[in-house]
C-alpha cells in the first residue's frame, strides 16, 4: 500500500464523475493533518465520505445500474501519468 509520503506533486486532486465535485488538497497539509506514513487509501476514504454516492465500509455494492461514488485520485505533477512512482 503506498503512503503520501511516496506521492510526488504538491496537490492531490479527488474528482467524483457521478456527482460532479472536484477536490484540490495540498499534500504537504494532509502529511500533518494524517501523518507522513499514512496510508493513500485510508486518506481517500475520509476525504470521499461525505460523497452522496459513497457506500458505508463492507456495505453490498449497488448493481451496475446503482450510483456508487466513483471518485478518482490524482496527483497535479504534469510529467507523469501514474499516481505513483515505478518501483522498477
Amino acid at each position: 500500500m503506498e503512503r503520501l509520503c511516496d506521492l510526488r506533486g504538491r496537490r492531490l486532486i479527488i474528482e467524483c464523475t457521478p456527482c460532479g465535485r472536484r477536490g484540490h488538497y495540498d499534500l504537504d497539509r494532509l502529511r500533518h493533518r494524517f501523518g507522513q506514513h499514512a496510508c493513500v487509501y485510508e486518506v481517500y476514504v475520509q476525504l470521499t465520505q461525505t460523497c452522496r454516492y459513497q457506500h458505508p465500509l463492507g456495505a453490498r455494492r449497488p448493481n451496475q445500474y446503482g450510483r456508487a461514488c466513483r471518485a478518482q485520485i490524482d496527483t497535479d505533477q504534469p510529467s507523469s501519468g501514474r499516481l505513483l512512482p515505478s518501483r522498477s
